[in-house]
């Protein structure tokens, strides 16, 4: 027999109630950090009017220059817990931004989705600062423009910037920030040597000038500190907010599992769809394959509107699904990244 694993977003019922300000909104409060105006409106903007805890714990080690491990669970924040300080730091020491100058920061991420997602957070909060994202399945003369123009934030996919590296068109020697984000699934997707390659690169053995190195994760596999031993300096903090709770995703995820026969998955995924998002919420559904994931999404047993997101599609029509999916143009999308077992996340309730 079959599971399917399913992860509810939990929306709380809002009740007119007393503001009280929080432990979390009292030691995250945007005066406790030395975040400039700027930047806080432009945070304003994107609907984040204080530091969440994992950002709060981290920002001033990220911000003073430390190397970093950090583990947080998924969904809490983590981006912005390197965006918003190292924004901030390259703000404090703009200088000559001349055409052609190589990135000051690099941010790896598994996934193309990811690397653009990490993207438009930087961009989102940064008017001075050049942002790039560098990721396969799109073409290489847009990336080789940005670089011939100059770039201070890189972010981008192991694969990608590999080739970019050993094209000799991209210099990371002045860089002086490197991140990993999602360290853990980075490992899980086989880019280990990759990452390390790219590293190896940017930095030179026993060198006090190497870039400041920051590992984020929900997880943190023995590779990672394998990783903090070879690149990071001797005296790296470690800022952990899981511990030894098993629970790796945001709590605000509730966990259910319904038990089938594989023949049955359709018909239960359609009829959990109904039952638990309705007509209006937006379901994601990841596959185990590619296969599975474009015939689940063109089954008669899913009534609403659906689509499919894995390799084999090309990257602009990916983007375009995606941005179809935020916008509502359809409300069922069934995704394969490899390595997934089949469950439904519930991102919105009507």
């Amino acid at each position: 027999m079959d599971f399917l694993i399913l992860n509810l977003t939990v929306t709380p019922v809002k009740l007119p109630v007393k503001k009280e300000i929080s432990v979390e909104q009292k030691e995250g409060a945007f005066s406790n950090f030395p975040i400039s105006e700027e930047t806080i409106k432009l945070l304003k903007g994107r609907g984040v009017t204080f530091l969440f805890p994992i950002q709060a714990k981290t920002f001033h080690h990220v911000y003073s220059g430390k190397d970093l491990i950090a583990q947080a669970r998924t969904g809490t924040g983590k981006t912005f817990s390197f965006a918003i300080p190292l924004i901030e730091k390259l703000h404090g020491e703009l200088q000559d931004r001349k055409r052609g100058r190589p990135p000051q920061v690099l941010v790896l991420a598994p996934t193309r989705e990811l690397a653009n997602q990490v993207s438009k957070d930087f961009s989102d909060i940064t008017k001075k600062l050049s942002v790039a994202c560098f990721y396969g399945g799109t073409p290489y003369g847009g990336q080789f423009e940005r670089m011939r123009s100059g770039i201070d934030i890189l972010v981008g996919t192991p694969g990608r910037i590999k080739d970019h590296i050993q094209s000799g068109k991209l210099d990371l020697t002045k860089l002086k920030h490197v991140v990993l984000d999602e360290v853990d699934q980075m490992l899980d997707m086989g880019f280990a040597d990759q990452v390390e390659e790219i590293l190896s690169v940017a930095y030179k053995k026993d060198s006090e000038d190497n870039p400041q190195t920051l590992l984020f994760s929900a997880t943190c596999p023995h590779w990672v500190f394998n990783v903090a031993k070879k690149y990071m300096k001797s005296t790296y903090e470690q800022v952990d907010l899981i511990g030894k709770k098993t629970q790796k995703t945001a709590i605000t995820v509730e966990h259910l599992a319904i038990k089938c026969h594989w023949t049955q998955r359709a018909a239960v995924i359609g009829d959990v769809i109904r039952v638990y998002s309705g007509h209006q919420g937006r379901t994601i559904i990841f596959c185990e394959t590619k296969k599975e994931a474009q015939e689940l999404s063109q089954n008669s047993a899913i009534k609403q509107d659906a689509q499919s997101l894995h390799g084999d599609i090309p990257q602009k029509q990916r983007e375009i699904t995606l941005k179809g999916f935020r916008n509502g143009s359809f409300g069922v999308l069934f995704w394969s990244s490899g390595g997934n077992q089949c469950c439904c996340t519930w991102v919105r309730h009507p």
